[in-house]
């Protein structure tokens, strides 16, 4: 029986990418297909699909087999890679990405048993099984009862989260961060729209927030595991991400995919990247870190 692989990795927003990938793929071709998570010990990463409620969840190597090859708990890579390398080429033709962040149909042309390796984040080509997915992604686990409070706040006001990342986009060359006036512009929006609003903050660098946001008044979202802080901003009556992939996805499977929406569109962060609902606001990444 023919199947198609699609590879899970990175983090968190890019695995959910890659499976609503692959969840459609299957769909719209009717050909099975099977995920291959690939992650290590030593990676600040880790597979986490499988704490949300999704019905693809036969691999194209299964867990013992993975166990044995990384030696359990130590770095086993490079086994890992080689044992792939060696399937692919036995048994797939290796479809890679060609541009990311961009829909390409000839995903869906292949008449062999394909191994495809990639991100593709372009809602394109999963937009017509969204209630699917919602379901999909829903959590097994309840939040914690630190995160029971947010909620509570939340329930009482108009809430509107806003996503700041930072960590590894903040570099000498190549800054990924999104400079305050993005934030400005759209809290601006904001107003205009809904009046009095409660703002909700995430973010990865809690220190840098604290000393030097001062737009506005805010709430900050800490003292939760990033599980729970995705819940958290998915049930948020409006949103304003970040060029990140998990702010991205908590948006989309909130109520209305995020209510009223702002997201900075830069580089490679483009127009087909956001679903058609979101109002896009042209902005540029920091060229150096930021300092305040």
């Amino acid at each position: 029986m023919m199947h198609h692989v699609v590879r899970i990795s990175d983090g968190l927003g890019n695995q959910m990418f890659q499976y609503a990938f692959a969840f459609a793929l299957e769909k719209k071709t009717g050909v099975k297909v099977l995920i291959d998570p690939l992650f290590w010990g030593t990676s600040l990463r880790r597979y986490q699909l499988e704490e949300f409620h999704i019905t693809g969840t036969k691999r194209l190597v299964g867990r013992l087999q993975d166990y044995i090859l990384g030696f359990g708990p130590r770095n086993g890579r490079r086994f890992k890679d080689r044992y792939r390398q060696y399937l692919i080429q036995k048994k797939f033709k290796l479809f890679q990405e060609k541009q990311i962040m961009h829909y390409d149909a000839d995903v869906y042309k292949q008449t062999q048993p394909c191994f495809y390796f990639g991100f593709w984040q372009a809602p394109k080509y999963f937009e017509e099984y969204y209630e699917e997915l919602k379901k999909e992604f829903t959590r097994k686990e309840a939040v914690s009862r630190q995160a029971q409070k947010y909620q509570k706040q939340m329930e009482q006001v108009t809430s509107v989260a806003m996503h700041i990342r930072r960590t590894d986009y903040v570099r000498q060359e190549g800054n990924a961060t999104i400079p305050f006036d993005f934030y400005a512009e759209a809290l601006r929006g904001m107003k205009e729209k809904l009046g009095e609003f409660r703002l909700f903050i995430f973010t990865d660098d809690k220190q840098f927030v604290k000393e030097c946001f001062k737009i506005r008044e805010y709430v900050l979202v800490e003292g939760l595991c990033d599980l729970d802080e995705f819940e958290i901003m998915r049930q948020c009556n409006h949103h304003i991400v970040a060029n990140s992939t998990f702010s991205w996805w908590a948006t989309y499977l909130g109520e209305n995919k995020g209510g009223i929406v702002y997201a900075p569109c830069t580089g490679v962060w483009s127009e087909e990247f956001y679903p058609k609902e979101w109002i896009l606001i042209k902005t540029q990444t920091e060229e150096m870190a930021v300092n305040c």
